[in-house]
């Protein structure tokens, strides 16, 4: 039973560990991202050196679908205040054609 519970704090502490070096990862890709518009070989292929290509590679394909997704949203949301835009704007040209 207490080898058990050794185990499973291993784990968790492996799991840590891991969203801690994911963490690590991002921070540097977004730090790379603002400082240059977009992630530079060199930094990706550091990283790559450093924390091994697989976990890299998903870590920049993660944030790849979260930027499309992202943006996905703001143009639903653009096209959501045009929409409204429009329909206020033909509102007033009914009831200033009706007042004349």
């Amino acid at each position: 039973m207490f080898r058990r519970t050794d185990k499973t704090q291993t784990e968790r502490g492996q799991n840590v560990d891991r969203m801690s070096i994911d963490e690590v990862i991002e921070s540097k890709i977004k730090e790379c991202q603002r400082e240059n518009g977009r992630l530079m070989i060199c930094t990706a292929n550091r990283l790559r050196e450093q924390h091994g290509s697989e976990r890299v590679n998903r870590k920049i394909s993660t944030m790849s679908k979260r930027r499309y997704r992202g943006n996905k949203y703001q143009e639903k949301g653009t096209n959501e205040i045009m929409k409204l835009f429009k329909q206020l704007m033909t509102k007033k040209v009914n009831q200033e054609q009706f007042s004349l």
